[in-house]
């Protein structure tokens, strides 16, 4: 059976910057006096330390542009181009054991959100580069659905510009582009590779972002399982072939509706390094045909066709 290995930090690095007309220069009192919920002990604890350090930054002593921050969603554009032309702003970073993932990531969000609130700032994720709209409470238990995989869907058709024809009409349609590109930011704060999926016909985009969401929450669970046994190692071995089931699924959404998944189930992905950081997703090896064939066919489960948003469960502070 093929192998991939991959390195594995020690310490992985998690940013959030929030923008605000007026930021207050003492942020660690500011969020002593105003945090609070389930992590309110998490950010007083770290506050400080390189687990946890907020700093004030205004347009003379930024190493970082703002203008790149974008919205992940129409919804939240306008916030985008508020924090855009903001003028000051608050940057959380936590630099953090491997081990002390998700946590480390959930503590330095909250911290954000908190400052947010404080300020009626924005809030925005510097690993996706995406504006986070509206901010919420962070649940304790993790989500990778909550915003932290910056997997955002193209425009359908390429804004226009594609003229392939629509395989429900013309078979031939089915492998008529090839616009689509999608690719995960986020994973590498868990110590995760981000994966891709290249050369996808438009009409296939939801099926190929969701079929990136289920690998990419295997591959997490399976992670911090390894992580779990204490490895002495730091380079990682899994294998090239990927069985992912409706289980992955639904623990990407972190639902309890579950979506249950028509046959088949499980079904097969193939990993294959692209670089070092970065994996590609294709079908198996054993399938004949494009990847366009395999997200279009029957051996995807249907409920990867159709499925944007419905069922995650709103997020709720414990």
């Amino acid at each position: 059976m093929a192998t991939i290995a991959f390195s594995v930090p020690s310490t992985t690095t998690s940013r959030f910057a929030v923008a605000a007309e007026s930021i207050p220069r003492d942020l660690g009192d500011l969020l002593r006096r105003t945090a609070s919920g389930p992590y309110h002990a998490h950010i007083t604890g770290r506050l400080g330390s390189p687990q946890l350090q907020v700093t004030r930054e205004d347009l003379t002593t930024l190493r970082w542009d703002p203008g790149y921050v974008r919205a992940a969603g129409p919804e939240d554009r306008r916030a985008a181009r508020t924090f855009n032309d903001a003028a000051e702003f608050a940057v959380v970073t936590a630099f953090a054991p491997i081990t002390d993932q998700p946590r480390g990531a959930q503590v330095a969000r909250a911290a954000a959100y908190a400052i947010a609130a404080a300020t009626g700032g924005l809030a925005a994720d510097l690993v996706t580069n995406h504006v986070l709209t509206p901010a919420i409470t962070e649940r304790t238990c993790f989500v990778l659905a909550d915003r932290w995989l910056g997997d955002v869907l193209p425009p359908f058709r390429a804004n226009g510009r594609c003229t392939a024809a629509d395989p429900e009409r013309d078979p031939e349609g089915i492998n008529g582009c090839a616009c689509v590109r999608l690719r995960t930011r986020g994973l590498r704060r868990f110590g995760l590779p981000e994966l891709q999926i290249t050369d996808v016909a438009c009409p296939h985009d939801l099926a190929a972002l969701n079929v990136l969401r289920t690998a990419a929450r295997r591959l997490l669970t399976d992670h911090w399982s390894w992580l779990a046994t204490g490895p002495t190692a730091r380079t990682r071995t899994v294998s090239a072939a990927l069985d992912l089931t409706h289980r992955d699924f639904n623990d990407f959404w972190g639902t309890t509706r579950r979506v249950h998944l028509t046959p088949p189930n499980p079904f097969q992905v193939t990993l294959s390094p692209l670089t070092s950081r970065l994996f590609t997703i294709s079908p198996p090896a054993d399938f004949d045909g494009t990847v366009n064939d395999w997200l279009w066919g029957d051996t995807l489960p249907l409920g990867m066709y159709d499925v944007l948003k419905a069922p995650a469960d709103p997020p709720q502070a414990a």
